[in-house]
């Protein structure tokens, strides 16, 4: 759970970093990841306890392990999409206005 907080914390100064520099509203862009990750990191952490993977684990550490952070993991991976379609989109609207 740590390595998700921090994760988040990581998507959301990483978002504001990239708009500053990029002279776009920084806020949004804050906001917008960082619910980007906190929505998928739910959605994936709720999946995981439905299909009761975390108790199919049994005894074995590194199954366990790699249950806990899969959520983390595929919420840096939304984020990073959710990225890629700002960049594109500000990429565009730089060519537009020129």
């Amino acid at each position: 759970m740590l390595f998700a907080q921090i994760a988040g914390i990581v998507m959301l100064v990483w978002f504001y970093q990239t708009a500053k520099k990029l002279g776009e509203n920084p806020i949004n862009w804050a906001i917008t990841g960082l619910v980007g990750y906190w929505l998928t990191w739910w959605i994936a952490k709720l999946t995981i306890k439905s299909l009761h993977l975390d108790v199919l684990a049994g005894n074995s550490g590194i199954l366990k392990f790699v249950i806990i952070l899969t959520p983390a993991v595929l919420a840096i991976l939304a984020t990073l999409f959710i990225r890629k379609k700002y960049l594109v989109d500000a990429a565009e609207s730089k060519q537009g206005n020129q």
